[in-house]
C-alpha cells in the first residue's frame, strides 16, 4: 500500500523547501511530500497521482498569493477534481474576503498565516491527515457495507427463489396427496380427516343404497384373457363412476363385478331415492348401448341387474394404513337382496324405496318375493320415468 501524499504549493522555492523539510521530519517519512511551484504544476501532479496510484493527495497546502493562479482558485479546482482532499491555505497578505471565498468554494480545512509557527502547522497537518484517514476509512467501510448488502440481497433473492420453488413442489405434493385422498374418500370426509386426523362414523336416518351386478359374468369372463377382462371392466366402471357422480351419489366400492353406491351421504339430502333410481336407469341404458355397439360377434353380452333399498345406515372411514370409506347396516344387506332377487336389465326396488319414488317413476308391483334371511318382501320393477 502506497504512503499518503501531501502536496505543497508555493511560488517561492525557499519557502517550499523549508515546508517540505519540516513536514518530512515531523511525519517521520510516513507520508510522501510532493511540491509544486505553481497552480498548473500542482494540477499536473494530481493528474499523475490519480493515474499512477488511483487516489488523490490526502492534503494540499497552498500559498495564497501566487502569479497566474491564486491559492483559492487552485484549491477550488482541486476540490472539483478531488472533493475529499483537504486543503490548508498559507498567506500573510490575503484579504478576509479571499479567505471567505476559499472556505466557500474550496472547502478550506484551515487557514494559517505566514510566517507560520512550526508547532501550529505540524498540529494542523496531523489533524488534517487524521481527519482524511478517518473519512477514507469510513468511506471504505461504507463501500464494504454496500458490497455486503448487495451480496446479502443476492443470497436473499436466491434463497427466496429456492423457498418459492420448494413451496411450489410442496403444493404439488399436497395437491397430489389431496387428489389421491379424494379418490378414496368423499371430499367432506377427506377434509375432516385432514383437519382432525380422524373422521368419526356418522348415522344417516335415510339413505339409498344402489347395488349392481353383471349377470353371467363368470361364464363370460372365461372366454376372455385377463387383460381383456380388466380392460372391459375398467371401461364399464369408469362409465358408472361418471353416472354416479352426475346423479349426486357416492361411489362406495366395487366387489369383483359388483358396484356399490349410496345417496344421501356424506351430505344429507332428501333427493337420494330419486337420485339412485335415475342413476340405475342410466346404468341400464349404458349397458344396452354397449352391447349394441359390440355387435353379435362379441364374446358375450353383459347384462346388468340393479337392486335399490332406502333406509338408515352408518358410514365412516375404516382402516389405519389404508383408508376406506364404507357403509354398514341392514339397508346395505337389503339392497344386495334386491339385486340378487332381480332380473337381467331390470331395476328391482324395495317397498321402502317405492314409497319414496312412486310419484316420479312408473313401477310394477312384483308381489311378495322371498328374501333370504328376511322372509317375504314386496318388490317393484322400475319401468321408467313418468
Amino acid at each position: 500500500m502506497s504512503k499518503p501524499v501531501i502536496l505543497c504549493v508555493d511560488d517561492e522555492k525557499v519557502i517550499l523547501d523549508s515546508l517540505k523539510t519540516q513536514l518530512k521530519n515531523y511525519l517521520n517519512n510516513t507520508c510522501t511530500v510532493e511540491v509544486a511551484e505553481s497552480g498548473d504544476e500542482a494540477l499536473e501532479i494530481i493528474e499523475e497521482l490519480l493515474e499512477d496510484l488511483g487516489e488523490p493527495p490526502y492534503l494540499v497546502i497552498s500559498d495564497m498569493i501566487m502569479p497566474q493562479m491564486k491559492g483559492d482558485e487552485l484549491l477550488s479546482k482541486i476540490r472539483e477534481k478531488c472533493p475529499k482532499t483537504l486543503s490548508i491555505l498559507l498567506t500573510g497578505q490575503a484579504e478576509k474576503l479571499d479567505i471567505i471565498n476559499a472556505v466557500n468554494t474550496a472547502g478550506l480545512y484551515r487557514y494559517i498565516p505566514k510566517p507560520w509557527e512550526a508547532e501550529d502547522l505540524n498540529m494542523t497537518v496531523r489533524e488534517a491527515m487524521t481527519a482524511f484517514a478517518n473519512a477514507r476509512e469510513l468511506e471504505q467501510q461504507k463501500e464494504q457495507l454496500i458490497l455486503m448488502n448487495k451480496e446479502l440481497e443476492k443470497k436473499v433473492i436466491e434463497r427466496t427463489a429456492k423457498i418459492v420453488e420448494q413451496n411450489k413442489e410442496l403444493e404439488k405434493a399436497k395437491k397430489k396427496s389431496d387428489d389421491l385422498l379424494l379418490n378414496i374418500l368423499p371430499k367432506e370426509v377427506a377434509e375432516e380427516l385432514k383437519e382432525n386426523g380422524k373422521a368419526l362414523p356418522k348415522y344417516y336416518k335415510q339413505s339409498t343404497v344402489l347395488f349392481s351386478d353383471l349377470v353371467g359374468f363368470t361364464q363370460i369372463a372365461e372366454k376372455m384373457t385377463p387383460e381383456e377382462l380388466v380392460q372391459q371392466l375398467d371401461a364399464c366402471f369408469h362409465a358408472f363412476d361418471e353416472i354416479i357422480e352426475r346423479n349426486n351419489l357416492e361411489k362406495i366400492k366395487t366387489i369383483g363385478d359388483g358396484y356399490l353406491a349410496a345417496g344421501g351421504l356424506p351430505v344429507v339430502n332428501d333427493t337420494n331415492p330419486n337420485d339412485a333410481v335415475n342413476a340405475a336407469i342410466e346404468m341400464i341404458d349404458y349397458m344396452e348401448e354397449l352391447n349394441t355397439s359390440r355387435g353379435e360377434n362379441h364374446k358375450g353380452v353383459w347384462q346388468l341387474r340393479v337392486g335399490i333399498h332406502s333406509g338408515e345406515l352408518i358410514a365412516g372411514v375404516v382402516g389405519k394404513n389404508k383408508f376406506v370409506y364404507d357403509i354398514g347396516g341392514d339397508t346395505v344387506n337389503n339392497a344386495s337382496r334386491m339385486e340378487s332377487s332381480g332380473e337381467s336389465g331390470k331395476i328391482n326396488i324395495s317397498k321402502d324405496t317405492y314409497e319414496l319414488v312412486k310419484d316420479t317413476f312408473e313401477c310394477s308391483h312384483r308381489g311378495k318375493m322371498e328374501v333370504k334371511g328376511k322372509g317375504d318382501a314386496d318388490m317393484y320393477f322400475v319401468e321408467g320415468r313418468k
